[in-house]
């Protein structure tokens, strides 16, 4: 029974939920109503994909189908629309798998279903298969319905909904939230490693002083890796034929990438009471195509870098501070990893015995996550200063001596000269 949310989007101030719903067992009428509707549905599914080879554009799709859907099916068009996105979206793999459907999911939008209770207040999603005809699906009163009642009561509506191929139903919320206001004395940064999920700084911008430094999610990195271990070796027991290792690779997979999404939103949690705790705003760097870059690497670095849920962190990060009205704040990666908070130079990033320590021309070797979240930090209140005047940057410094950023800025954004005060404290390493 599913009974965590599937995921998590975020557009424009709108944060975006969904939830697993499960059905109580159907009736032998609306079983057959259901697989009439399904069965359709992947009719439609496959005489789309027989027009694929021939269109350019899901436009050419939407040309060479619906007329003829329109004519010959019983499904409502916007259900023949859905169809057909879901094919062109699926198109690389449909055309290098072939498009044979045996299973499905069903998106429905507000038009096609409604939820009521019954006459005993049993709650039910009612469903237009056809125009004029309908029939109702029961959910089950369990903890995901709770949930489900308790989004409700928060104000968080939904437009559509999803009907799976396990007998579920799929719900999809959504609720706006007014961005909050970045004016805030403290930042708290994020460096996002292959060594720790989370590296955290607490930077007073007021004072220029190092608050807290903390580690999150080393537990994920060590769990990752015997994950992966063992994925090898019972892909290689698949490959020579064994059926029971295949399955039971299958089956590694969903644990893993169930251990990797709660982990992550339990990471992300804690730092939002983190920021919460000191009314900070949060900032973390831009990231892109991360996974793509992995050529660049040896074999080493690449599976380290495959293994770094930065996506699924960053999603859940963002949709609590949606809901707990807290900035986040997105700085560029320019040389985060490489600028000295000691003396201000630039070097290459890591110490050349050990890789989880950065190491200047300075003296200055500390652990290279723990001086980029300071950075990232750091970086967030010069990008913003540019626009905002908050604080006094122009007067911090460490250990009495001025540290210039000029390094952190690309050429065109140089225009301040700061620094800051560092009390190297050793870092916590956060265990929940």
């Amino acid at each position: 029974m599913l009974n965590v949310f599937i995921s998590i989007k975020i557009i424009d101030g709108t944060v975006r939920k969904c939830i697993v719903l499960n059905n109580l067992d159907l009736t032998a009428k609306k079983t057959d109503i259901l697989n009439k509707f399904t069965n359709e549905y992947l009719r439609v599914l496959d005489n789309t994909c027989l027009q694929l080879p021939v269109a350019d554009s899901s436009n050419d799709l939407h040309h060479l189908t619906y007329s003829n859907m329109r004519k010959t099916s019983f499904l409502p068009s916007d259900i023949i629309e859905e169809a057909r996105k879901d094919i062109w979206k699926d198109r690389k793999g449909i055309t290098s798998n072939g498009h044979t459907f045996t299973k499905c999911s069903i998106r429905l939008n507000k038009r096609w279903f409604r939820y009521i209770k019954t006459k005993r207040n049993n709650p039910c999603f009612k469903i237009t298969y056809s125009p004029k005809k309908n029939f109702t699906i029961p959910i089950r009163t369990d903890k995901q319905f709770q949930r489900f009642g308790s989004f409700l009561k928060d104000g968080w509506i939904f437009d559509n909904i999803s009907l799976l191929k396990n007998d579920k139903i799929a719900v999809v919320f959504e609720k706006e939230f007014t961005k909050p206001e970045i004016n805030r004395r403290y930042v708290l940064g994020i460096d996002v490693g292959s060594s720790t999920l989370a590296a955290v700084t607490i930077f007073d911008t007021e004072t220029s002083k190092v608050v807290k430094q903390l580690y999150f999610g080393k537990d994920i990195v060590k769990e990752q890796r015997k994950y992966s271990e063992r994925r090898n070796k019972l892909k290689s027991l698949a490959d020579k034929g064994s059926h029971r290792a295949r399955q039971n690779l299958e089956k590694l997979k969903h644990k893993q990438f169930n251990f990797v999404k709660t982990r992550s939103g339990q990471i992300a949690k804690e730092i939002i009471n983190l920021a919460r705790s000191y009314n900070a705003y949060i900032s973390v760097e831009k990231l892109k195509n991360l996974k793509g870059r992995r050529g660049q690497f040896n074999k080493n670095t690449n599976n380290k870098i495959n293994r770094i849920p930065y996506g699924k962190f960053k999603e859940f990060l963002k949709s609590n501070c949606e809901m707990f009205q807290i900035s986040l704040y997105e700085v560029d990666a320019y040389h985060t990893s490489k600028w000295c908070h000691k003396c201000g130079a630039l070097n290459n990033g890591h110490h050349s015995g050990n890789y989880s320590l950065y190491k200047c021309r300075c003296g200055l070797i500390v652990n290279s996550d723990r001086k980029a979240s300071l950075a990232v930090a750091v970086k967030s209140v010069l990008e913003r200063t540019k626009t905002h005047s908050i604080t006094n940057l122009n007067s911090v410094q460490i250990s009495n001596t001025r540290v210039p950023v000029d390094e952190l800025l690309r050429s065109d954004d140089i225009g301040l000269k700061v620094a800051v005060q560092h009390n190297n404290q050793s870092m916590e390493s956060h265990h929940f």
